[in-house]
């Protein structure tokens, strides 16, 4: 009899938790800002910081049941350019938390060349045609829900991984050993309905 309550118990209370914050449908919009800074650099941002290497701009993600699309567009001083990610997340709320993880695609458009890249630093491309040449990045995040506000921090990785070398395992490898040169953003965004 025990083991039938606490499973009735988890079956009640698991649900509850997640989808008790916001609900199936969520629909955000707001700002972010992130930063050229990699992990390892997170001490010299006090002693160097420059404004240049920060990217600022808006942030729109929709989220259903635990999945989550996000959008950012952001101005990158630094290279004068606008670029930002897109990307396709798994997201889990826990109460005033949501921690989300999942891939993506880093986008740039050069203004002074009139060229849009799509991919990272490790494989970018220019045509559509080539799009899955381009690489991934990998994207993990932790919002906090207040009420409708949303106030989170993200990491964004770049990968090697692309849809034609197809080699997904190495995703793995790249958190393993890439950690280091994920690059840091914070958003604040109003939950619209």
């Amino acid at each position: 009899m025990k083991k039938i309550a606490i499973a009735l118990l988890i079956a009640v209370i698991v649900p509850c938790c997640i989808f008790a914050s916001r609900g199936m449908f969520d629909f955000t919009v707001g700002v972010a800002a992130s930063s050229d800074y990699k992990v390892t650099e997170a001490r010299e941002i006090v002693d160097k910081f420059s404004i240049d290497k920060i990217s600022f701009g808006g942030d729109v993600e929709m989220k259903l049941a635990f999945l989550a699309i996000d959008g950012k567009v952001m101005y990158q001083p630094e290279n004068k350019t606008i670029g930002g990610i897109a990307s396709a997340n798994l997201a889990l709320d826990l109460f005033f938390l949501r921690i989300k993880a999942g891939l993506g695609y880093e986008y740039q458009y050069d203004f002074n060349n009139n060229a849009l890249a799509f991919g990272n630093v490790n494989g970018a491309v220019s045509e559509f045609g080539q799009f899955k040449d381009a690489c991934f990045d990998l994207n993990a995040g932790v919002d906090f829900l207040i009420g409708s506000l949303t106030v989170g921090a993200f990491a964004t990785l770049p990968s090697e991984t692309s849809i034609a070398k197809g080699n997904w395992g190495d995703l793995f490898q790249c958190v393993k050993d890439g950690w280091k040169d994920a690059k840091l953003g914070m958003t604040v965004g109003i939950a619209l309905f």
